[in-house]
């Protein structure tokens, strides 16, 4: 087997790396060889691999770790890219179990074999070059063809094999010793194109369930398999189904790990992704490719809103004197942790066009002030025709407090009470129409409330739905024989939707 090009030069790269970065150890004494040996995890990592791990873990990396390795329970890891999953579990991982002894056979899996070898052999690279582990742990010898090889570990603990698979070829009835494969580690499974295709995904998953998990150790197997967010029927949508379901001992038949970048609106890990940095990537890549790797969410094409209906537009481009602006309140009335966020959404139309542009949105379970100072923020800098205030439940509460600070403020705000008469959910969809003709234009950097928003609409029906309701608010505030934009008028659509023409 011949490595490709990209491959050499990624291990030439890493040798260089590795001589500069992983050096040899001051401090060679029995206590403190013993006490790196012995650190937790991510510490380990970045005492033995400092020319992989130059940036401070941050929490979700522990959580990351800790749901895989679980015995017996098939596994699924998808985070953001650039989160260090592959470098963390199918590299740091396994090389630390296999020099602790704790597992004596690996198997890879990829697309293909030479893809699952490629994996593999940053494991070995480590092995026979790293310095600060052949100091460590002693002179390790590795034996073996590319696609398979052993470890022989000195100090009486034994050898552990790697062996590599690609989709298709069955690992059933392999053995090392009296081992059975113990671990298999899953990466470079899916693509793309392979998602788009319903039988390959077939293919893939039955080769997981059928020859894969029945080849390893029953009970003490570890199962850990990489993937990303592809579409509806993807693996890690199978996944998370199979998650769902329960043994008769109420324990779930598999684990799904998922990690976004952002949790709250704020990055997960700031040291390596700060807000403006996910903000620039979100606007360069765009929508669809920021759900898919970095917000995790599968591209569905029977949701009522999808991605590539929403519209971009510059704030430069536009003249808020020209627009129609209307903006919509929904207070919610639960504070808690788990109630429902309150929604503010602002939108501007072209009459003309029949465009409606997001000028802004905020959507936090924030005070009764804190949503009271934002209502008067929105009217200073937006001027809205009128502000709707649906009158559910927290109506008592907001009109009192509102005439109180208008009042104290001396600003009267064009509100109109608002109570809806059609269920949520119709209000919502009727909007999908005019999303599919490319009515409903967002900003091209959207700040954390617009993000929100398009992601509950992306969401939608599932997840919480303020940010819509609001939406929805706005455009019922518009007039009624509202002309839509002519550019839409030879639109066809490429894909099925979900019919509402009963409305």
């Amino acid at each position: 087997m011949k490595w490709s090009r990209q491959h050499e030069q990624l291990r030439l790269k890493l040798l260089e790396l590795m001589g500069q970065r992983a050096t040899p150890f001051a401090r060679t004494g029995q206590a403190a060889r013993r006490e790196r040996m012995e650190g937790p995890f991510l510490e380990w990592c970045t005492t033995y691999l400092p020319h992989y791990f130059d940036a401070p873990f941050a929490a979700f990396h522990q959580r990351m770790a800790d749901a895989a390795g679980e015995p017996g329970m098939p596994t699924f890891v998808c985070a953001f890219r650039g989160a260090g999953k592959s470098v963390l579990l199918t590299l740091a991982r396994p090389l630390y179990r296999a020099l602790r002894g704790e597992a004596p056979y690996f198997i890879y899996g990829s697309q293909v074999q030479k893809l699952a070898a490629q994996n593999m052999d940053f494991v070995r690279l480590e092995l026979e070059y790293n310095s600060r582990v052949r100091g460590d742990y002693g002179e390790i010898e590795v034996s073996g063809a590319q696609a398979e090889w052993t470890v022989n570990l000195p100090e009486h603990r034994g050898s552990v094999k790697f062996e590599a698979f690609g989709i298709g070829m069955s690992p059933r009835g392999r053995r090392h010793g009296e081992h059975r494969p113990t671990e298999f580690v899953g990466d470079d499974l899916e693509d793309a194109e392979l998602a788009r295709n319903p039988e390959r995904e077939k293919n893939l998953w039955d080769w997981l369930m059928d020859e894969v998990l029945p080849a390893l150790e029953p009970d003490r197997f570890v199962f850990t398999v990489l993937g990303t967010m592809f579409g509806p029927d993807c693996m890690m949508e199978r996944a998370h189904r199979l998650s769902e379901s329960r043994d008769d001992s109420r324990r779930p038949l598999a684990r799904a790990f998922l990690q976004k970048v952002t949790e709250g609106g704020r990055s997960v890990w700031p040291e390596r992704f700060s807000d403006d940095t996910l903000s620039r990537i979100r606007a360069t890549i765009g929508l669809r490719n920021w759900l898919r790797n970095y917000a995790l969410e599968p591209e569905d094409p029977t949701k009522p809103f999808q991605a590539k209906w929403m519209g971009a537009y510059r704030a430069e481009e536009i003249d808020l004197h020209q627009l129609d602006v209307v903006a919509f309140l929904d207070p919610a009335v639960s504070e808690g942790a788990r109630g429902c966020p309150r929604a503010l959404v602002a939108v501007g139309a072209d009459r003309g066009r029949g465009v409606r542009y997001v000028l802004d949105a905020w959507i936090e379970r924030g005070t009764p002030m804190e949503m009271m100072g934002m209502l008067f923020d929105f009217n200073r800098r937006f001027r809205p025709r009128l502000i709707g205030v649906e009158s559910n439940g927290g109506y008592a509460l907001i009109r009192p407090l509102l005439g109180m600070l208008e009042a104290e403020r001396r600003v009267r705000l064009p509100v109109r009470y608002v109570n809806h008469t059609r269920p949520k959910d119709l209000r919502i969809e009727k909007l999908s129409a005019q999303f599919e003709r490319g009515c409903w234009l967002f900003p091209t950097n959207p700040n954390a409330g617009v993000k929100m928003l398009q992601e509950q609409f992306l969401s939608y029906p599932d997840g919480y739905v303020d940010g819509p309701d609001a939406a929805a608010g706005c455009d019922e505030l518009l007039p009624e024989a509202f002309v839509t934009a002519p550019e839409a008028a030879g639109y066809v659509s490429l894909q099925g939707r979900t019919d509402f023409s009963c409305l």
